[in-house]
């Protein structure tokens, strides 16, 4: 596994940019969600409309990643990271979107 990140290619910064935060997110929220259920935190949240706040939050730290690749010259994985963040900041405006439609 630790291979994979060492490549200078798109792939491995989409890769690293997408799921970085998704581990984020969970981590937060099951420290937010104390003793509530998971997915139940998950529905309260989508109906309040706080759930594409917290997600556009844990974003936030592909720049970690991002300024890693840049600093050991893995501008490919760099470039990939970007990408990944935009896709990223795709599906939080989807999430928005649909949040403010139902």
């Amino acid at each position: 596994m630790v291979e994979f990140f060492k490549r200078d290619a798109n792939r491995t910064g989409i890769v690293a940019a997408a799921s970085f935060p998704l581990v984020i997110l969970v981590v937060a929220l099951l420290i937010m969600s104390g003793s509530i259920k998971l997915w139940s935190y998950i529905q309260t949240m989508l109906i309040l409309g706080t759930f594409s706040k917290i997600l556009s939050l844990c974003v936030y730290p592909n720049l970690i990643i991002f300024y890693l690749y840049l600093h050991y010259n893995r501008n490919r994985s760099a470039k990939g990271v970007v990408w990944g963040t935009m896709i990223m900041a795709t599906v939080v405006l989807i999430v928005y979107l649909l949040q403010k439609i139902y």
